[in-house]
């Protein structure tokens, strides 16, 4: 078997580990169907309270339309006073009121018997049920030293020594009128409760047992002022423990900037990677600078798009077309179910990934496409041989073993994939050197067709560095973008300027450039402004990348995105269709002469456009069947339009001719 043969086998056996894995998971996210759609409750209730509406009657009008769930937030301290069931009050204020007129009302008269004192705080609970919560979280929150039952009767009094803006933060457990309107009303829980840094285990199973017990709870999200996970810094792993003791699953909330996420995010989700829901919000802030078309636009492409399985609503303030604020929320809700729908999936409990847990035999099997393709890229320069097979074989086996041995498996994957990402789209450029040469086709037509066989052809190769990443990095946590493949700038970066340094300094494309006669060559206006032009689009498209980046899209680009997404369900990426699929077309069809004055810019197209399509799939958080549909989008619409830039290419020359 011939060295080269030997490669391909090589090749063959890593994409063929690499497609097992994808199977693997393409089965786990279409498992993972379900998407939880959640009213946040406090601004729910502020909402109706401010329009006189009826709670219970608009909640069953959002039901019905397609919620499933309503957040409740544990009662902070501060929030005790919009209350109906309980008051709180500062011991320097009712001392005040002692001074001036004395206390009225024989609950505070009894109160003063047993000596008010100005370092505590004085809670009041008007009903049996408030007054056991009190009692319940006021003994996880506050030593017992610092808690004394002043009255146990209804009304039932509270004296909390502590200052009133800290206890003014203080959760106090989530309200029982809430949690029985959501159960009245057939909503499951969604409890949200806030972190305390001297929690261990058996406060967290207390906290998260009486938030969860007998009310229909599937997910739990935190919040607070610190932004932090339960037991964070010290007892995250009895929070997994809890979470997993009591079949609840960890929301993680969706953000942008990994600033934002909540401190211990990441270490919890790690500990329950089968227990972990992404969570898509709007903050209101936002939310009123948006048309409600676009609110239902950034959900939908969320769930679509990102994986997305727990849609937390905030209710939306302002008219619709005409709809009252009561029934313009309803609609809300109604598209965005709709859309739940309309992209294959359900509306109901948040449904997390599976584990999917990848061995280190296959992962060992499916990096042999690295090696594989770095050798087949050497030999096409006519560098190589057996041996140097048979080294980087071992060399790879060895260092994807060794980093399961020491547990950074992870940092080897990637170090692999990125390798895997950056040299297959070399590989499709360099499958088309003789096309760089070939003559110009006789017809239109013929033209047209070598252009889609050369597309095909450089996708085929490519297409396999896609494969590489997904077999390498897929798992639960890269599915859910908490562990998140770090190299995708150097995806898009590398490969365009390979390609165009290969075409230059080499003669298997065609050129006849030499390092010698570049750098003797002078320095004129024209090209020194054309370099300037290509470093800035190079500038601006990594600046680009990203699901946010500093240099917003224009207007027009949004309208095109917004027309294409509604379109083609799934919207490909300019990248591909306007610049690198073209570019591939038209290589077949210019005339040598043309090739030889405008090849360097094809090949830096060409880059472009095949970087792209590996980094489709390294935004691992994307289910597969999108990125593929996204890819064959792409592919269409860059096919129609390289055909007609191939028949403005021949009308041109026919006129220029004629």
């Amino acid at each position: 078997m011939t060295y080269r043969r030997l490669l391909l086998a090589v090749l063959a056996i890593g994409l063929l580990a690499c497609l097992y894995v994808a199977a693997r998971r393409e089965r786990h996210e279409h498992r993972a169907n379900r998407v939880e759609i959640v009213m946040d409750d406090q601004d729910f209730q502020s909402l109706a309270r401010s329009y006189a509406y009826d709670q219970r009657a608009f909640l069953i009008a959002l039901r019905r339309a397609g919620l499933t769930s309503l957040a409740v937030q544990e009662e902070l301290g501060g929030q005790v006073s919009t209350s109906p069931s309980a008051a709180a009050y500062a011991g320097s204020a009712l001392l005040d009121q002692a001074k001036l007129t004395g206390f009225r009302d024989p609950v505070f008269a009894r109160l003063a018997v047993h000596g008010i004192r100005n370092d505590e705080m004085y809670l009041v609970a008007y009903d049996k049920a408030t007054a056991a919560r009190y009692a319940q979280q006021l003994a996880l929150k506050f030593s017992a030293h610092a808690v004394r039952v002043l009255r146990a009767q209804i009304p039932a009094v509270f004296a909390i020594r502590t200052q009133a803006d800290y206890f003014g933060s203080v959760g106090l457990g989530l309200p029982a009128d809430r949690l029985a309107l959501a159960h009245d009303l057939g909503l499951k829980l969604v409890p949200r409760l806030q972190n305390d840094e001297r929690f261990k285990q058996p406060q967290i199973d207390a906290l998260l047992g009486d938030a969860v017990r007998g009310h229909d709870a599937h997910t739990v999200i935190f919040f607070g002022l610190r932004n932090q996970v339960l037991g964070y810094p010290d007892a995250i792993d009895a929070t997994a423990n809890a979470m997993r003791a009591a079949k609840v699953n960890f929301g993680t909330i969706e953000t942008y900037d990994v600033k934002q996420n909540q401190a211990g995010n990441e270490k919890l989700a790690q500990d329950l990677p089968d227990r972990t829901v992404r969570v898509q919000a709007i903050s209101k802030p936002e939310q009123d600078k948006l048309r409600p078309e676009e609110i239902v636009q950034r959900y939908d492409l969320g769930v679509r798009e990102r994986n997305v399985r727990v849609v937390y609503l905030r209710p939306f303030g302002h008219q619709w077309n005409g709809r009252t604020i009561e029934a313009t929320n309803v609609e809300l809700v109604r598209q965005i179910a709709q859309g739940v729908r309309a992209a294959g999936l359900r509306v109901g409990t948040a449904s997390p990934f599976e584990r999917f847990v990848t061995r280190p035999w296959e992962i060992a099997l499916a990096s042999l496409a690295v090696p594989a393709i770095l050798l087949l890229l050497l030999a096409e320069f006519g560098l190589g041989r057996r041996r140097w097979l048979a080294a980087f074989v071992v060399l790879d086996v060895l260092l994807v073993l060794a980093g399961f041995a020491v547990h950074h498996d992870m940092a080897v994957r990637k170090l692999l994939a990125l390798a895997g990402a950056i040299a297959f789209p070399i590989a499709g450029f360099a499958a088309l050197a003789t096309v760089f040469r070939a003559p110009q086709p006789g017809s239109t037509g013929a033209a047209i067709l070598d252009g889609i066989r050369v597309l095909a052809i450089a996708l085929a190769v490519t297409l396999g560095g896609a494969l590489v990443v997904v077999g390498l990095l897929s798992t639960p946590l890269t599915m859910l973008e908490i562990d998140r493949f770090s190299g995708v700038k150097l995806v898009l970066a590398a490969p365009p300027l390979l390609c165009l340094l290969l075409y230059l300094f080499t003669r298997r494309w065609g050129s006849q450039l030499t390092f010698r006669s570049f750098a003797e060559s002078p320095v004129t206006a024209a090209p020194l402004l054309v370099g300037v032009a290509l470093i800035g689009a190079g500038y601006l498209l990594l600046a680009r990348s990203g699901n946010q980046s500093d240099i917003a899209p224009s207007s027009l680009e949004l309208v095109l995105r917004s027309h294409l997404t509604t379109l083609l369900q799934v919207r490909p990426r300019f990248k591909e269709f306007v610049v690198g699929f073209p570019a591939l077309m038209l290589v077949a069809a210019l005339l040598p002469a043309h090739r030889a004055r405008w090849g360097w810019l094809l090949a830096l197209a060409i880059g472009v456009g095949l970087a792209d399509v590996v980094d489709t799939f390294s935004h691992l958080h994307t289910a597969l069947a999108v990125s593929v549909l996204r890819l064959a989008n792409g592919a269409v619409l860059g096919i129609a339009i390289g055909a007609l830039a191939i028949v403005a290419y021949r009308v041109a020359l026919r006129k220029q001719s004629a």
